[in-house]
């Protein structure tokens, strides 16, 4: 088994050898950049490997016995997702770059490359949509790219090279392709109809598909694959429901192996019969083993074997891996890694007016002086935050963690120094705002699960571990112990704590809407825009708008996610019919539908997709924005990780409105312009919601 471990490849055997330390794991490469990335050759002798040793990402070919490593292919791209055709003697990789980005092929072990497709741009932001796979005869390759609807469809082109043909034609995801044995049928996962798994008929069948029982069979010779390609895409069926949520694995019988909801799953090749093969979860990572009857798994940093079989036993892999590495210098190619991350791949290749390799001058003199994770991370932040872009945090490599400290469930009074704490504040919701745990603002909590409590660094100590369990707390009226009661329940997270702090927010700014309008405007907050935001905005936006005349939808303090388009669709969307039984009420179609006026808040800190949600708003007519302009925090990111555990994210992508101008750094302008002061904050004023509802009684 090969793997890689920061930046550096290693191996184990699968039977241990009968020798001192069997665990200890054979490294491979000795390089402070990145090496991995790996395929093996037919014969298990080599590693076909990407390297950024020249500066790009090259590749490399590792001669596993004498760790002897040879160039095959340095362009002015990245080369990743190298692969071994099925007769062995083809290389098959993906280049990322402006210019020769794209699909190649090599004979192993050297020779020139000929790209088969070109995709010039393609980059760390499209890498994971590209995969490729070869026919059994290797005739035919079928691979997967983006589409300009934002869709990964496949395409199937002749291995020689010629005209390319989408054979999938859907704005859907496809991925994980799987030729047949007996090249019959190319086989995906999509959800083009709901996740499951997908096969293509490469020619038409001779019955209806119902009609039709897909029976598996290892040809005795390579089988010439033949492709009808005329309506390819209107042959496609499902197999099954089941939902690969990882690489799809063909096995020696033709059964399916993937991963659902972190464990291993089988299907057979009729999509029939399903089977659960592990239970507990948390594998995350599953690989096939050349031989086919084993499935290499990884799970919480563990590998392990699955032997396909009866039981199908799994059994760990351990190893050890030790080394010595020169921390500065892993720091100094993480640094160039992440130049050169954003040097391919940064949405905008003018970096915003900046000199972008001038920037690395200038900071790598700076390494020399770095320490620590953090030091090395704010270098970083601060190289990026020269281009003036949103989206670029770094986050420093992982260290030990620190303790986790529960929350009390009530704010202290900080004018107070002791005995015990002196309660300010019990908000609505949380605990002792129950009968039978009330605390009341002004009673003293002298001890804490037994322990003499007061307004110092103790207090935390004692807080420390304590989330999600019971906290007994020794309260009074009185700052003694004598005639002080005991209430208990369990300790809360700060995450909780906030939520009640933002429900009661939201409370009471619904009941000062409902007051102020006469009961006549809607009052609906998105607090982000992540999916299960989107769930409660359409459960909110139905039960608080019924019987309204006008709503207003708050995207202050929302830092962002992807719904504002789903959002817009539903709302841009009015109603064009109705429905009515005899004697019913009248049901618009569709009953989600929205045709009256609306009001979105908006503000400094409603960030990203909370920004461009406005703009949608605006755009379509939909609504009139108060409040503040937003900062303009627009784009779309990935993330990435360095060699020394670094993680970074990438502006990959940027937005523009239809006038040609960009929301990064250019936020979205209110049509009626408030402030909210912090005296306002303080005193619980609200003068935007004010002018909302003051502007929507006009209409």
């Amino acid at each position: 088994i090969a793997f890689e471990i920061r930046g550096e490849m290693w191996s184990i055997p699968t039977e241990k050898p009968k020798k001192r330390n069997p665990d200890h794991a054979t490294r491979l490469t000795d390089h402070a950049g990145y090496d991995g990335d790996f395929w093996w050759t037919h014969d298990g002798k080599k590693l076909i490997f990407t390297s950024d040793r020249a500066g790009s990402l090259g590749l490399y070919e590792l001669e596993v016995q004498t760790r002897a490593v040879k160039p095959l292919w340095q362009g002015t791209g990245d080369a990743y997702r190298p692969q071994v055709t099925p007769d062995g003697k083809q290389i098959a990789f993906w280049v990322a770059g402006s210019d020769d980005g794209g699909l190649y092929t090599m004979p192993v072990g050297g020779g020139p490359a000929t790209r088969l497709v070109a995709i010039p741009g393609a980059g760390a932001w499209q890498a994971n949509d590209n995969e490729a796979a070869f026919s059994p005869d290797m005739q035919w390759l079928a691979y997967t790219r983006r589409s300009e609807r934002g869709g990964v469809n496949v395409w199937i082109v002749p291995a020689q090279g010629g005209e390319a043909v989408n054979v999938t034609r859907l704005n859907a995801h496809h991925s994980s392709l799987r030729w047949s044995p007996d090249g019959r049928y190319l086989f995906f996962r999509s959800n083009r109809a709901g996740w499951g798994i997908y096969a293509l008929p490469l020619k038409r069948e001779d019955a209806r598909a119902d009609e039709l029982e897909l029976q598996f069979a290892l040809p005795k010779e390579t089988p010439r694959v033949e492709i009808d390609f005329e309506d390819a895409h209107l042959r496609i069926r499902r197999l099954t429901s089941q939902n690969a949520q990882s690489e799809l694995y063909l096995g020696a019988d033709g059964t399916f192996y993937f991963l659902q909801n972190g464990d291993v799953w089988s299907v057979s090749y009729d999509g029939k019969e399903a089977k659960q093969l592990t239970v507990g979860g948390g594998y995350t990572i599953l690989r096939q083993q050349g031989d086919r009857k084993r499935l290499l798994l990884v799970k919480g940093g563990q590998l392990f074997l699955l032997t396909l079989g009866p039981g199908n036993p799994v059994a760990p892999v351990t190893f050890v891996a030790e080394w010595e590495h020169d921390i500065a210098e892993e720091r100094r190619a993480a640094f160039n890694q992440f130049w050169r991350g954003y040097n391919r791949t940064f949405y905008d290749p003018n970096f915003h007016g900046r000199d972008w390799a001038a920037i690395r001058a200038r900071y790598e003199p700076l390494l020399d002086a770095v320490g620590t994770r953090e030091e090395f991370a704010t270098v970083l932040s601060m190289m990026v935050g020269e281009l003036e872009t949103s989206h670029s945090e770094v986050t420093p490599a992982p260290g030990p963690a620190g303790p986790s400290t529960a929350h009390p469930g009530f704010s202290f009074d900080y004018t107070y120094s002791g005995p015990g704490l002196r309660i300010k504040e019990v908000p609505k919701h949380s605990p002792g705002s129950y009968p039978k745990t009330r605390l009341t603002p002004g009673e003293y909590v002298l001890a804490i699960n037994g322990k003499e409590v007061r307004l110092d660094e103790h207090l935390w100590q004692t807080l420390n571990y304590l989330e999600g369990k019971d906290l007994e707390l020794l309260v009074n009226a009185n700052p003694v112990k004598e005639g002080a009661r005991k209430v208990t329940y369990k300790a809360l997270s700060w995450g909780e704590w906030s939520a009640i702090h933002y429900r009661n927010r939201i409370e009471r700014l619904r009941a000062e809407v409902e007051q102020r309008s006469g009961g006549k405007i809607a009052y609906v907050h998105l607090s982000g825009m992540g999916g299960g935001n989107y769930e409660q905005f359409e459960r909110e936006f139905y039960e608080y708008t019924l019987g309204k005349e006008a709503v207003i939808v708050d995207v202050r303090f929302n830092g962002g996610g992807n719904i504002a388009d789903s959002l817009t669709r539903n709302l841009a969307l009015p109603p064009y019919a109705y429905y009515r039984a005899r004697g019913g009420l009248v049901e618009p179609v569709p009953n989600n539908s929205w045709d009256k006026p609306m009001v979105v808040l908006l503000n400094e800190l409603s960030l990203s997709n909370a920004e461009m949600f406005p703009y949608n708003m605006k755009q379509t007519g939909l609504a009139t924005l108060i409040g503040q302009p937003t900062p303009g925090y627009v784009i779309w990111t990935t993330s990435f990780p360095l060699l020394d555990g670094t993680r970074a994210r990438m502006p990959g992508s940027g937005v523009w409105r239809h006038d040609g101008t960009p929301l990064e750094n250019n936020g979205q302008q209110p049509d009626i312009v408030v402030e909210m002061t912090a005296e306002d904050w303080l005193a619980q004023r609200d003068p935007q919601l004010e002018a909302a509802v003051d502007h929507l009684l006009k209409r």
